[in-house]
């Protein structure tokens, strides 16, 4: 799916730069789907933003993030 996106270039090492550590990527879209999984009843919205996504092999940082809960 994260060939799909239009930033995908990016991802993989555009003019020039380091490729992106995809795999830490994935990773962590994995784990908030199962975590919005979990707490479906709980929460109305997750967000993170931004992402940084460092090159290959050195994670990424979530520097902000949001949960709502459901009222």
């Amino acid at each position: 799916m994260l060939d799909e996106l239009k930033a995908a270039p990016l991802l993989k090492g555009f003019r020039g730069a380091a490729k992106a550590d995809v795999a830490a990527l994935s990773q962590l879209i994995a784990q908030v789907s199962l975590l919005a999984e979990r707490l479906r009843g709980a929460v109305a919205e997750i967000e993170l933003n931004p992402v940084l996504v460092h090159p290959e092999g050195q994670g990424v940082t979530i520097v902000d993030g949001l949960v709502v809960g459901k009222t």
